[in-house]
């Protein structure tokens, strides 16, 4: 358990020095199975066979998404886990066997703590259980062992003392009962896996219906106490003694193909296409067995379909056994190819390995290339939080703009850790360039914001906007000033590194600006009018019509119109001091009609979400 009193008096006695704080965090970039930061797989032969029981052996490294999802991208046959409270994710793991890996914490499968309303609560958080297995006919002569990875930590909240990880083992026998066979040790290394072997060797277990899961006890009040689990195996005739891998894996997807950002305004990019580009891109693989003939390819796809050639092809052939290994590969002057009437698309980008196993599953990483209206130092992941303590702390962030354009808001991915922050408020600034620092405000802004913590999905960023567009070039800063003393949590990608450079803190008034000391990259994304006819303010503009609300004020009940047939939406109501009052899904409608007559006189937004692109529209609407 976190010990949540030893950290605020640490806090306190730090305070003297700097305001500024780092707070354990988790975000899921992956549980829609079309996030930027995770993969595209190649489909194996696994089947689940309807209803039935799985037969041996049981695998998954997590390479793939396979806990239960509407997803159409994700076929059923992947389909492995019965539960979805655990985080399928490649952001947390420090040296994972292979790509993906399953994490567990405090955050409920919607992204929301287990208990927000007491920042000491603990107790029995996530679980990953296992579907129904067939182990009806074998013996313990057999040997059927269940095997995997775990790692404390990682680059989340490492667990302490009195927290734990378990496995428990399901009896289809008479009524059925669960029993605990297995604990993490109290002393474990945070930044390395270790591997651990089960045996299931006793009758009450080796029946059709055996099912095994992994709980995590901790805080409950937010994403502490992290547990990654890998490469879980369940198979007869193992000699857990002597154990040979022929694995050769991806260890982790790529960050970007871009120099400096993650994602740009694409007609940002199209104004010095070259000079956005890197020089090279690191390609992190693992073998997990003897030595190997590796080639590891390339391919780029742009959203249209279209195919563009990257003449890169990578042998790795000796010394590779038992270790990871970086691949550096010189892109050559490649560029992504956008044409004058773009004006927002995506690309993505394949590194796999030619099959050298028998699980290609793990033998692809997919980076998706964004190029929408936005800037954007972080992966879409944030493994910790950032927040300034102080009373008018302001948090300012430094952007480059390719070329002059307006400054319409700020998507900014808020954490739920610990104590419940919805009632705190913000104003947003920008700043012109100070040379070393953010220099003069830009513009002025007068209307107060709120975090906004979600309970219906991940992968939301907030959008706020400014009072009204802001002209900038160049190098300028955004942010905002707060109203009270408690911190309000930005996501920390820490796969990033920009933050000692790029991010900036003021513990008040009068105060001088300091460098930030924690690294990472806080989750804060300017959004701009990038070349659009008119102002929008979504992730994506992929439909011509924007949606809209009306009758506008309303009583009863009130319309949501303009939205994609095509397309399927999550509407959310969300009250002006950032609660969730109700959420739906809608799916092939141009319009829905939202009754909310039990709604109290006031104001309200209304957040459209299109699920398949991420894109999110916020609209005000007002009861009386």
């Amino acid at each position: 358990m976190k010990n949540l009193l030893s950290i605020l008096f640490a806090c306190a006695f730090l305070s003297s020095f700097s305001q500024e704080t780092e707070t354990v965090i988790r975000f899921d970039a992956q549980r829609n199975a079309h996030s930027q930061k995770e993969f595209i797989w190649k489909q194996q032969g696994e089947v689940r066979g309807g209803t039935a029981s799985l037969t041996l052996p049981f695998f998954d490294d997590f390479s793939r998404y396979s806990i239960p999802t509407s997803d159409p991208a994700v076929p059923g046959t992947w389909q492995r886990w019965a539960d979805t409270s655990a985080f399928i994710n490649s952001g947390f793991p420090i040296a994972p066997p292979t790509i993906g890996v399953a994490t567990l914490d405090g955050l409920r499968a919607d992204g929301y703590p287990y208990n927000f309303a007491d920042e000491f609560s603990y107790g029995s958080a996530d679980t990953l259980t296992s579907l129904p297995i067939d182990l009806s006919g074998l013996t313990a002569a057999d040997q059927v062992f269940l095997s995997f990875f775990y790692e404390g930590g990682g680059l989340g909240n490492s667990p302490d003392a009195g927290d734990s990880l378990i496995v428990e083992f399901y009896s289809p026998f008479g009524a059925g009962q669960w029993t605990q066979v297995w604990t993490s040790p109290e002393v474990f290394q945070t930044d390395v896996f270790e591997q651990t072997f089960i045996a299931v060797n006793t009758p009450e277990y080796l029946l059709d219906g055996f099912q095994f899961r992994f709980r995590n006890f901790g805080t409950l009040s937010g994403a502490f106490d992290h547990w990654h689990i890998d490469y879980v195996q369940l198979d007869a005739g193992v000699d857990s003694s002597n154990v040979i891998f022929d694995e050769v894996a991806m260890q982790f997807p790529l960050r970007t193909l871009l120099n400096e950002y993650t994602a740009m305004p694409l007609t940002h990019f199209a104004a010095n296409a070259a000079n956005n580009m890197a020089s090279s891109i690191a390609v992190q693989e693992r073998n997990l067995g003897n030595d190997e003939n590796i080639v590891t390819n390339y391919s780029i796809k742009k959203q249209d379909g279209t195919s563009q050639v990257f003449n890169a092809v990578d042998f790795n052939t000796a010394l590779n056994a038992n270790s990871s290994f970086t691949r550096t590969i010189g892109l050559n002057g490649f560029t992504y190819n956008v044409t004058p009437d773009d004006t927002c698309s995506y690309f993505d980008v394949k590194t796999y390995i030619n099959p050298t196993d028998a699980r290609l599953q793990n033998d692809t990483a997919t980076l998706r290339q964004y190029f929408y209206n936005y800037y954007a130092y972080d992966d879409g992941t944030a493994e910790r939080g950032y927040s300034n303590a102080a009373a008018g702390g302001m948090i300012a962030m430094k952007f480059r703009a390719e070329v002059a354009d307006s400054l319409l808001g700020l998507f900014v991915y808020w954490l739920p850790t610990g104590v419940n922050v919805t009632a705190e408020t913000f104003l947003l600034r920008a700043w012109s360039d100070g040379g070393t620092e953010p220099g003069t405000e830009l513009g002025e802004n007068f209307n107060y914001h709120h975090p906004a913590f979600y309970t219906h999905g991940e992968n939301y960023f907030s959008y706020y906007s400014y009072d009204t567009p802001i002209a900038v070039t160049g190098n300028f800063y955004v942010g905002w000033v707060q109203s009270g003393s408690a911190g309000l949590p930005v996501g920390n990608d820490k796969s990033g590194t920009i933050n000692s450079t790029k991010v900036f803190y003021n513990n008040g008034f009068q105060q001088p600006w300091q460098q930030s000391s924690i690294n990472g990259a806080l989750m804060i994304r300017p959004v701009f009018k990038s070349g659009k006819s008119s102002v929008w303010n979504s992730v994506s503009e992929i439909q011509t019509i924007t949606p809209s609300v009306y009758p506008n004020p309303f009583s009863e009940s009130f319309t949501v119109q303009g939205l994609n047939e095509n397309s399927t939406y999550t509407i959310s109501v969300i009250s002006s001091t950032g609660q969730l009052i109700s959420s739906s899904i809608q799916t092939h409608v141009t319009r829905v009609e939202m009754e909310n007559s039990h709604l109290s006189n006031g104001i309200y937004f209304i957040q459209i979400t299109n699920n398949s692109t991420q894109e999110i529209i916020r609209l005000k609407a007002m009861k009386q």
